[in-house]
């Protein structure tokens, strides 16, 4: 099976293991992959260490071989392994390892080869680097057979015949220079590197990485502490507890970030529960008035029906009836905001205006219409865009004196997208809204003292109704300051729509 197939295999396992277990999983294998690393890492260490160590001695001890020739027949060099040989190649002395090849040229006994031969400036004493492979034979049982090794080569100082005599006691050779071959040994560090990498194996990667896998294992469960008492505390305010909060942990990570995020929603649940209740209270207080007037009006007549008129009484019905219909459509969309936030469809607001005050400029009396309107395109259904419209030039028409003034432009000046806004501004010359009840009027069921009045004042909702469908739109409707200091001023901000493709 391919590899990412058995990967795709296990997924689905690994993402049911608990945090917890899948933190101390990958805390494991990381430790075991950082631990295997530092394994090779140590040993190549050791190894390269000791073999400068071992060079440097190669390199010393070749000097004093080199300047104490022919003086010290006898090599006091046991320590070392070394050849060496006149200016040909041919083996004149070895010790140690190289005693297999004593006396002979090179060639005398089966896969024994000549060493390299370097090329010198005799003028100078050097030391230079050559590459020696070991025969694999029968003959050579040293740990470096069937290897290649490397040979530090050093001259020594020219020599006569009588000294080549004297050194090697081979008579007749020729005067020469012969040259020192001193091997650098691998066995101490690799035998050092081994030992190392052996020890960290069995010993550090194992119970290092078990170690690390534990820590985390704790550790996780430390940091998902806050978690589990934000779990307990939702379970207790989902009982009905909603005053209750999350505690938030003292740090600025994103269990914090969690708990603040889940604290604030908390705040507008309890907010919004707070807001259906008491629109479920305003809402019976509100029909009992109009139910107990309609039911009245309908018993009195059916108890006493002599010289009733019954068309009158019909006809008062049904304008309670009609009342009670508009309270309960304007409920019905308090209810459901979520209705409003359909920015899919396109509105020409300056239409839509225009329309419902051609509606109310035929309707005989005051108040006289003004209007400035210039061509905007707000998102939004036309049925909801209208009645937030009709709601704020009705409640114009009632408290105006004289005259209604509708202004509507474009605040389009912004290079954000986002900040470019329909102006829709209705004023009146009536009583106003006093400065501490500008915020006030946009509450579901609230009426000033001069709205009271129940053929006149409506149900309180035509501002609220308003405020809800403008901000579901993403804009706001605000009760400002009048220009001229009289009657009251309420101002409309749409998102414009963006321009066709």
């Amino acid at each position: 099976m391919p590899a990412e197939n058995r990967v795709l295999r296990w997924l689905p396992r690994w993402r049911k293991l608990a945090v917890r277990t899948r933190a101390a999983l990958a805390a494991a294998a990381a430790a075991a992959l950082a631990f295997t690393l530092a394994t090779v890492l140590a040993g190549s260490a050791v190894s390269s260490t000791m073999m400068s160590q071992e060079e440097d001695h190669a390199w010393r001890t070749g000097q004093s071989i080199a300047y104490g020739i022919p003086n010290a027949p006898q090599e006091p060099y046991a320590d070392a392994s070394y050849v060496v040989t006149d200016a040909n190649g041919t083996w004149l002395r070895s010790t140690n390892l190289f005693n297999e090849y004593t006396a002979e040229t090179g060639y005398g006994r089966p896969g024994v080869q000549p060493l390299p031969l370097p090329t010198y400036n005799m003028n100078t004493i050097a030391t230079q680097t050559v590459q020696f492979h070991f025969p694999g034979t029968s003959y050579t049982k040293h740990s470096i057979a069937g290897r290649t090794v490397t040979l530090l080569v050093f001259p020594t100082n020219p020599m006569t015949t009588a000294d080549l005599l004297k050194y090697t006691g081979r008579p007749n050779l020729p005067p020469q220079t012969p040259r020192i071959y001193i091997l650098v040994s691998p066995l101490d560090a690799e035998a050092a590197a081994a030992n190392v990498t052996h020890l960290l194996a069995w010993y550090l990667i194992p119970w290092g990485t078990l170690f690390v896998a534990l820590v985390a294992w704790l550790v996780t469960g430390l940091a998902l502490r806050p978690v589990e008492r934000i779990r307990r505390r939702m379970a207790e305010i989902g009982e009905g507890a909603f005053h209750e909060r999350v505690p938030v942990p003292h740090t600025r990570d994103g269990i914090a970030r969690l708990a603040r995020t889940t604290n604030s929603t908390l705040d507008r649940l309890e907010q919004a529960l707070a807001q259906q209740r008491q629109l479920v209270a305003d809402t019976s207080h509100e029909l009992r008035s109009p139910l107990a007037v309609l039911r009245n009006s309908l018993e009195v007549p059916l108890a006493h029906p002599e010289g009733v008129d019954w068309p009158t009484v019909v006809e008062g019905a049904l304008s309670d009836t009609g009342r009670l219909q508009d309270l309960t459509d304007d409920l019905l969309l308090l209810a459901c905001p979520a209705q409003s936030t359909d920015r899919a469809q396109r509105v020409e607001l300056h239409d839509l205006v225009s329309e419902q005050i051609a509606e109310r400029a035929h309707a005989p009396g005051p108040p006289r219409w003004t209007t400035t309107l210039d061509s905007t395109t707000v998102p939004g259904s036309e049925l909801l865009v209208g009645r937030l419209v009709r709601n704020l030039l009705d409640n114009a028409a009632r408290y105006a004196v004289d005259e209604v003034s509708v202004t509507l432009v474009r605040d389009d000046t912004s290079l954000i997208r986002d900040n470019r806004w329909a102006v829709l501004t209705v004023g009146d010359d009536g009583p106003g809204i006093a400065p501490e009840d500008r915020e006030r009027v946009f509450e579901r069921f609230v009426r000033l003292d001069s709205a009271r009045d129940r053929a006149t004042g409506g149900a309180g909702l035509g501002l609220a109704l308003a405020r809800t469908i403008a901000e579901g739109l993403g804009g706001s409707v605000q009760a400002v300051e009048p220009l001229d200091g009289r009657g009251a001023r309420l101002v409309v901000r749409l998102p414009l729509s963006p321009p066709s493709a």
